[in-house]
């Protein structure tokens, strides 16, 4: 009796002391937010990939050869910037890379007097990348706690792979007989890719320091410009880089969880993913070699990593 009058004084004494605090702030879950938002920062993005090309004849029904670029990790370091102003949003990304370690098979394949089959590997070093992504877009969904909204934009992506030595792993004597030494640089491939990115972006506030963002982006349109450099050969069957021309689609995916230490700074972990696939293209031959012809060529590229970033919000 004495403890349940005791706790009634008490309560009407110091009524907020029996009032729970509220987990989340008053204006968690409710919009719109702040009608201007901007953020800028640097990343650190460690990734791998691989790269390939399929080279045919001129008609593109015989398989002459195939090149594909394994295990070349990158170390990049990049700057973004996101800003939002009453639903509309711009964002991107710029950065550059060193290609560390990878290998390069090298399959040529019988055909027209050619045999037999040919396959040699190349150690792939001192290649580098850089990119550059913009997309526009506009937070359908636009709330303090949530937003999703559809964007358009561009990206660039360009990559330079240099391969060293050459050793014979399958039975032809003729390629990289007694093999061609690690020093001595073999082949240089050089490719530019060009895409436009539609999809959609979104930002969830777990708590009120903790943010999910990410993106989903299909590429409707790629175009890729490039160049193969046969260094052993140059001068003697090809008077320069062999131009190298295709198109496709492709897409690309990417999510960053941050902790906001107060209105101004964050820290996050993340990672993305590249596809770019170019089926439609031409080696030309014909401008490099004399007699030479356009031939059907096949590309693929894919880059995937994680990234930890630093930002400002202002």
């Amino acid at each position: 009796m004495f403890t349940g009058i005791a706790v009634a004084m008490f309560a009407l004494l110091h009524p907020p002391a029996l009032k729970a605090e509220p987990l989340f702030p008053e204006w968690y879950g409710k919009g719109p937010v702040s009608p201007l938002e901007f953020e800028v920062g640097t990343r650190y993005w460690y990734s791998s990939g691989k790269s390939q090309k399929t080279l045919y004849d001129q008609s593109g029904g015989i398989l002459l050869s195939r090149l594909t670029w394994t295990g070349e990790t990158s170390n990049s370091a990049e700057g973004y910037f996101n800003f939002k102003a009453a639903g509309v949003f711009v964002k991107g990304y710029f950065g550059v890379g060193i290609l560390g370690g990878g290998n390069l098979q090298d399959e040529d394949f019988p055909a027209f007097g050619f045999s037999p089959y040919s396959s040699t590997n190349s150690n792939a070093k001192d290649g580098h990348l850089s990119y550059a992504s913009a997309d526009l877009g506009y937070y359908l969904l636009d709330t303090a706690r949530v937003k999703l909204g559809p964007f358009v934009g561009y990206h660039f992506y360009g990559e330079k792979m240099n391969a060293f030595g050459c050793t014979q792993t399958a039975t032809n004597p003729a390629v990289c007989a007694g093999g061609i030494p690690t020093s001595v640089r073999v082949i240089t491939e050089k490719d530019n890719w060009y895409s436009l990115r539609t999809g959609v972006a979104g930002e969830w506030t777990i708590v009120p320091n903790l943010k999910l963002s990410g993106d989903a982006a299909y590429l409707p349109y790629v175009k890729m410009s490039g160049s193969d450099t046969h260094w052993l050969r140059l001068g003697i069957d090809f008077s320069g880089p062999i131009p190298e021309t295709a198109h496709g689609t492709g897409m690309q995916f990417e999510g960053v969880l941050s902790y906001y230490f107060n209105d101004y700074l964050s820290l996050g972990v993340g990672g993305r993913y590249w596809r770019m696939d170019a089926p439609h293209g031409m080696a030309h031959f014909d401008e490099v070699t004399l007699g030479g012809t356009a031939q059907a060529i096949k590309f693929e590229t894919n880059r995937y990593g994680a990234f930890v970033q630093l930002g400002l919000k202002y």
